[in-house]
């Protein structure tokens, strides 16, 4: 879809008079719960200098994983998880659901109704958060009750702390999305929170806006259920959408009147960046007239041939009300603040690149905030919390030593990460001094391949023989050097894809953290835009693609087609295994860029764990369960990944919703009945050991349960 760009020169050119206009901002869940994410505070920042003040703002992704994981919540669940265990052991056969229902219902065996309330309490309090063993204790405790979680709503549904975008639901189908019957059942399991606390929220008071930022596709299912929600309790107020999320949802929808079907219940779409534009509609409310002439809005029913984008002049706006959440609530020993120094990328040319707002070129325009802009912000960040994330998507190597050099001379100190590009400049201009006199404790690189062939097709900038040299360089200076890349890039061998893990390998010693995905197409990328240029032939989508988040292509002449999801088959399990260093990904220590990470950096430095653990754990928040079942080959049930390679291969064939992945999951499973009991360790690992003879005795059992929990990280 051509995009209108409008750049505004400042957010509000005149002040009103003070006005307590109530207005209500949520982040919806499910997302990250142990930082806040910033576009609301920089929403509240705007709103508050153009003089309005009745602001209420909900992070409902918190609230409501601390309303559930209250005792008499979790221990109302496992109740659930009993009662589900004793009708699906009455079954006559099982079907594919039956099977994962029922190894979620005894991953539940591993929890007690505290478990998730010590867990959060681990991670809240410094003394066990810093301690590896006691902190691993907390995060299984975590995955069992996500896992527990979906007996409530749909098989598989929640992992890491979000909707799987893959699975028993298609989050890219309007069929899906845009069926009240698929959303509630997807997000049940958050019923408790949406009839209870948030229903009291709508009460408070006659809310006259009501706006939803949501920034990540695990939002949109809870998103789209809590609009009809708020639309059902007042039904005069003005609703308004944005968010990454949103601004990907309409400019990418296959036809652009369906994004009106999606977002219903909106009265305004605001699909690029929404301080100016969110101020003017406060002001047509408080004045009572319409939405007429507003930049950078769309209003109900509206579908222009040019979708208006707004780029905020960020040297204008003023700093971010970031006083606005309950900062004690979240799920870390102390805050970790997302900061937006620039917007856009100054690079803006990787190929693959479809990131931000322009449909034109790979990211949004490259903006920078004054540096002594920035400090202003900072000092008022400290005031909240002294461990900062730049969230940008790159800074120039100029307005970098300039922030580095402030930082360095400035009286308030704070610790902090970010993504940045591999500059050659680095060790030549001693940047990692700067970096660490700044404050700097881990930087994340876009190292994407192993082969400077197709790096150079990606037009990446990065010469491979340089990069030993600046992670060196970072190395010395005790900075954490996270690296992230890909395969599958067009055009690439076999032997270039194991040199993309090859290379990190051969300088292990080198980088703290690595995660290496697989190439996806994206409609807005200069390899969707030319692929004439890296030999692709785009493929059509199924008709089930509502949102074109991914292309299907094949490379030419005869290449096999080329999908989103799964891994890269070409490489083996050796090379992946060789990469991970911690146990656990996203949210957790491990994570890349993720706050528990950023804090473990900031205390361990680029070992990130310590080298000595400290031995065994403080507390035990979780448990060995054994349990009896008439079942004898639990382990060959159905599984998540079997689920996900499901929904890929109908994908692939003629496009899929839930309907045919209710069908899936309505086929007969692998249940074999057989006496036997059941072993559910602490990270939800379940194997089963017959009966005949007996269990073996209480010490051999309890010494292969420890070589089995070691062997996995569990212990």
């Amino acid at each position: 879809m051509p995009v209108f760009i409008t750049e505004l020169p400042v957010v509000h050119r005149t002040r009103r008079r003070e006005s307590s206009l109530p207005y209500l901002l949520i982040n919806p869940p499910l997302t990250d719960p142990t930082e806040p994410y910033h576009s609301i505070p920089y929403l509240v920042g705007a709103a508050r200098a153009a003089g309005f003040t009745g602001e209420r703002c909900l992070d409902a992704n918190i609230e409501a994983l601390n309303h559930l994981a209250r005792p008499e919540q979790v221990g109302a669940l496992l109740d659930r998880a009993e009662r589900a265990l004793a009708r699906i052991e009455s079954l006559p056969g099982l079907t594919r659901r039956d099977e994962l229902a029922y190894r979620a219902a005894l991953t539940a065996g591993s929890l007690t109704a505290d478990s998730v309330r010590a867990a959060v309490e681990t991670f809240k309090a410094e003394e066990s958060f810093y301690h590896y063993p006691t902190y691993r204790q907390a995060v299984m405790v975590m995955k069992a009750w996500q896992e527990a979680l979906t007996l409530d709503g749909v098989p598989g549904s929640i992992s890491d702390f979000g909707i799987r975008p893959s699975g028993a639901v298609n989050l890219s189908s309007h069929q899906d999305l845009c069926d009240p019957a698929v959303i509630d059942r997807l997000t049940a399991p958050f019923d408790p929170y949406l009839d209870g606390p948030f229903a009291d929220v709508l009460r408070e008071r006659r809310w006259r806006v009501v706006g939803f930022s949501v920034n990540f596709t695990n939002q949109l299912p809870l998103a789209l259920r809590m609009a009809r929600q708020v639309r059902r309790a007042l039904p005069d107020a003005v609703i308004v959408f944005g968010g990454t999320e949103v601004c990907d949802d309409v400019r990418l929808a296959r036809e652009p009147k369906d994004y009106w079907r999606l977002f219903h219940d909106a009265d305004i779409i605001v699909p690029g960046e929404g301080e100016s534009p969110f101020c003017d509609i406060l002001r047509a409310v408080h004045d009572g007239r319409g939405f007429d002439g507003i930049r950078g809005i769309l209003t109900h029913g509206e579908t222009p041939a040019v979708l208006p984008i707004t780029y905020e002049n960020v040297g204008e706006l003023p700093t971010p009300a970031y006083d606005v959440w309950k900062w004690d609530a979240y799920w870390a020993p102390e805050p970790v603040v997302l900061y937006s120094p620039t917007r856009g990328c100054y690079w803006n040319k990787c190929t693959f690149c479809d990131y931000g707002l322009n449909q034109d070129r790979p990211t949004s325009p490259s903006r920078e905030r004054p540096v002594e802009k920035v400090l202003d912000d900072l000092r008022a960040i400290t005031g909240i919390g002294r461990t900062v994330y730049f969230s940008v998507d790159a800074m120039s190597p100029r307005y970098l030593r300039a922030l580095c050099e402030a930082l360095g001379e400035s009286a308030t100190p704070i610790r902090w990460s970010a993504e940045l590009r591999l500059e050659r400049t680095f060790p030549k201009r001693d940047m990692a001094r700067h970096l660490r006199n700044a404050g700097c404790v881990a930087i994340s690189f876009g190292y994407e391949s192993g082969s400077q062939r197709v790096l150079d097709l990606i037009d990446k900038g990065v010469q491979l023989a340089q990069v030993p040299a600046i992670l060196a360089h970072l190395k010395e200076h005790h900075i954490g050097v996270q690296m992230m890349g890909f395969t599958g890039f067009p055009t690439e061998r076999p032997d270039e894809a194991e040199r993309t893990y090859d290379f990190l390998l051969d300088h292990q010693d080198l980088w703290s953290l690595a995660a290496i995905g697989t190439f996806s197409l994206t409609p807005g990328s200069i390899v969707a835009r030319r692929p004439d240029a890296f030999g692709v032939e785009v493929l059509p989508l199924p008709p089930t693609q509502d949102i074109r988040r991914h292309l299907p292509w094949r490379q030419r002449p005869d290449g096999s087609g080329n999908w989103v999801g799964g891994d890269d088959r070409r490489i083996g399990e050796d090379r992946r295994a060789a990469l991970r260093r911690t146990a656990d990904g996203r949210p957790f220590v491990g994570g890349l860029d993720t706050a528990h990470t950023l804090l473990y950096f900031a205390k361990f430095g680029a070992a990130l764990v310590p080298g000595d653990p400290g031995g065994e754990p403080r507390s035990r928040l979780t448990r060995v369960a054994l349990r009896e079942i008439p079942f004898g080959n639990v382990e060959q049930f159905t599984n998540v990944a079997e689920l996900r390679e499901a929904y890929f291969l109908r994908l692939r064939q003629d496009g899929v919703t839930s309907a045919a992945m209710d069908a899936w999951l309505g086929e007969p499973g692998r249940a074999r009945p057989g006496a036997a009991h059941a072993v559910i360790t602490p990270s939800g690992l379940i194997f089963s050991l017959g009966v005949e003879g007996g269990l073996p005795p209480a010490d051999r059992l309890g010494e292969l349960l420890t070589l089995t929990t070691r062997a996995r990280g569990e212990a």
